[in-house]
């Protein structure tokens, strides 16, 4: 027994190993960079909550990128909530009168 890999070995354990190199590493740069995209997404979120709102959910302003990067995919696959004043303007357009949410 050899404790030397040839080529040969390499070779084999390549081809066995199947699948197209170039379609994973195509694959995995897509993946990086949905998850960096989604990562700039979930950062430009919390940066837009007031300071107040990040308060309430134990987040100071300065550590918002450093937890985001902790995210995994599932939690960066999260979609945000909308802002209070959206859902507000949203409710009043249903109610059909400005200014007027639900009243």
């Amino acid at each position: 027994m050899s404790i030397y890999i040839t080529r040969e070995m390499i070779a084999s354990a390549s081809r066995e190993g199947g699948g197209d190199n170039s379609k994973s590493l195509v694959r995995r740069l897509f993946g990086s960079a949905i998850r960096k995209w989604r990562r700039r997404k979930m950062i430009a979120v919390f940066d837009a909550m007031d300071d107040q709102l990040l308060s309430d959910i134990g987040l100071c302003r300065g550590d918002i990128r450093r937890v985001v990067n902790t995210f995994d995919d599932r939690e960066l696959g999260m979609i945000p909530l909308a802002s209070s004043a959206d859902r507000l303007e949203g409710m009043t357009a249903q109610c059909g009168q400005p200014g007027r949410a639900f009243l």
